[in-house]
């Protein structure tokens, strides 16, 4: 098959967004440090993959694993690295939060919420950088994925998103399950949990970066529907929960 000027140049920016996000994704793990548990992370990607599959954007593999934190959040990384933490993983009670979860994050990747809002000191927007360096040799791309990654760790942990963004990945999410035929309500209810635990010292970062609760919780009522099925709780989704329980 012959590959379009356009494919082609969705698979060269698709290649350095990869590079932006290892590079953010090494500065992620250097702060909280990976849970390196194989099968622990081998079933949150068969998991995660497989919703994934049903997204827009399958310009890359999408890649998923666990920080040793208690706190509770996840992220989105360019390049579909999706990054949860322990605390927000221990929390949940059923498969389709997990879901839920993670078609949040999948929302803000193939939103482009991070590429169109991170910015460096050129001013410049994230694909403007990448036209510039498209050609570079590698160590001027690697100086400006250090340099993006930065920025993208100030949007992360300093700033959050804004909010309209945070409702449109809820929204992205809440289309996406529809789309599978699974229930949002157990995505609801894991809202809802995090909500009543409102001042816990775990939800301090993500009640910083993010819009309130209950404004996010009224707007995914419109996706409830009885129409749609509840992901069963299966025997490999309790051997994850115990492994993640068992983590220190």
């Amino acid at each position: 098959n012959v590959i379009t000027s356009e494919q082609k140049e969705t698979l060269e920016i698709a290649e350095k967004e990869k590079e932006i996000g290892s590079a953010a994704f090494a500065k992620l793990a250097g702060k909280y440090g990976v849970i390196r548990d194989e099968a622990l992370t081998a079933y949150l990607n068969k998991f995660g993959k497989s919703i994934a599959l049903y997204c827009a954007r399958q310009e890359f593999d999408y890649y998923f694993a666990v920080l040793n934190t208690d706190s509770v959040n996840a992220y989105s990384l360019p390049g579909g690295y999706i990054l949860i933490t322990k605390g927000a993983l221990k929390a949940l009670q059923t498969p389709g939060e997990l879901a839920g979860v993670i078609a949040h994050e999948l929302g803000h990747i193939n939103k482009y919420h991070i590429t169109n809002n991170v910015k460096i000191e050129t001013k410049m927007n994230f694909f403007e950088i990448l036209a510039r360096f498209i050609a570079g040799p590698r160590q001027v791309v690697s100086t400006m994925a250090a340099q993006v990654s930065e920025k993208i760790e100030e949007r992360l942990f300093i700033e959050g998103f804004a909010a309209d963004t945070e409702f449109e990945a809820d929204e992205y999410a809440g289309e996406l399950l529809l789309s599978l035929n699974v229930n949002i309500d157990d995505y609801i209810a894991y809202l809802q949990r995090l909500d009543a635990k409102k001042g816990d010292a775990s939800l301090q970062e993500l009640d910083k970066t993010h819009p309130p609760m209950n404004e996010r919780l009224a707007k995914l009522e419109v996706f409830k529907s009885s129409d749609v099925r509840t992901l069963p709780v299966s025997e490999n989704f309790n051997n994850f929960m115990n492994q993640l329980n068992s983590l220190e």
